[in-house]
């Protein structure tokens, strides 16, 4: 538990040196780039297990050998697509690029609204078993508390749960 506290304590700090809103949040104006970036490397379409936007860059989990196993990558507008490496087998709902539909520029404004300037460190986008996409912010306090929200494509806060 210790590490996470440190890490989230690392993660305030930067985040409070930024500037306005859109640039103190995680990088979610890069998924759409990301994810071309992917399909190149791969040759589209490519199925997904994961994306997730943090304060610096986009991670990939892209879905090979038909969903049982699984290659990680990263992406960063100035170091581009780290290639992906492979993580191991791996099993779950994927999904595909079409199903990615928030809009960068709103999916944290009732957020935003409704917790008060809070210090939201990633947004990550995972598949259901039908194909659709659930989107999750972690937002974490500066007294160390970390809430997982559950947001509808257009930002709207579905859920919340204490991690």
């Amino acid at each position: 538990m210790r590490p996470i506290a440190i890490a989230v304590a690392g993660l305030l700090a930067v985040a409070a040196c930024g500037g306005d809103d859109a640039s103190s949040g995680p990088v979610v104006d890069q998924i759409d780039d990301a994810i071309a970036a992917i399909e190149q490397h791969y040759g589209a379409p490519q199925e997904y297990f994961e994306l997730s936007a943090n304060l610096e860059e986009v991670n990939v989990i892209v879905a090979v050998d038909g969903a049982t196993a699984a290659e990680q990558g990263s992406f960063s507008i100035d170091d581009g697509l780290t290639a992906p490496e492979p993580v191991g087998p791996a099993s779950g709902s994927t999904f595909v690029a079409e199903a990615v539909t928030f809009d960068p520029d709103s999916i944290f404004d009732q957020l935003r609204d409704e917790l008060n300037d809070p210090v939201i460190v990633d947004l990550a986008i995972t598949g259901t078993s039908g194909g659709s996409v659930i989107y999750d912010a972690t937002v974490a306090s500066e007294s160390g508390g970390v809430l997982l929200v559950l947001l509808g494509p257009g930002g709207q806060i579905l859920g919340a749960q204490a991690q």
